[in-house]
């Protein structure tokens, strides 16, 4: 049989031959990449177990963060600065020290 090149066309048996050996090769390229991976991964473990593990507590303080964090929302940037005034926020007169002084206003 020839195509339209007029080249001759290999037959299905062999093309399918061809086909095992290549998916069998990839297969074993694939087991031989995640046997190296699984090898790797067993390494890290064990150097990461066998490593000193610090005491996260000697690194900090429970007092220390409660007392220096602070959080505000993203969205306060957003928001005006405030400002404080007087007449607004003070609903009584500051009265005098003197006892028969009056207010001050």
């Amino acid at each position: 049989m020839k195509n339209i090149d007029g080249n001759r066309v290999p037959p299905f048996a062999q093309t399918w031959q061809t086909a095992e050996r290549r998916y069998a090769a990839a297969r074993r390229s694939y087991r031989r990449v995640a046997a190296a991976a699984a090898v790797i991964a067993a390494v890290v473990v064990g150097a990461n177990l066998q490593s000193p593990q610090v005491e996260m507590e000697a690194l900090f303080e429970v007092a220390d963060l409660l007392e220096s964090t602070s959080w505000s929302a993203p969205s306060d940037v957003l928001l005006p600065e405030h400002q404080f005034d007087i007449y607004q926020e003070m609903p009584v007169l500051i009265e005098s020290t003197e006892a028969a002084g009056g207010t001050l206003l």
